[in-house]
């Protein structure tokens, strides 16, 4: 995979704030530990389409959840 580099808006304490509530969700549904594997291979993902643009609390649910 090759590397992507643009221009990113840092994330702040509500992006984190909003990341980490989809990301406790998920683990419960899942009952996954919050640092578990599985859990931070979730976050990376969570991260990534963040950065990417997707915004909206309920699309990144969407697709933490595929």
């Amino acid at each position: 995979m090759g590397l992507i580099c643009w221009p990113k808006e840092p994330i702040d304490d509500s992006d984190i704030a909003l990341l980490i509530g989809i990301l406790r969700r998920w683990c419960e549904k899942n009952r996954i530990h919050l640092t578990a594997t599985e859990s931070l291979a979730k976050a990376k993902d969570l991260v990534e389409w963040f950065e990417f643009g997707v915004k909206d609390p309920d699309e990144l649910e969407g697709l933490i959840n595929e």
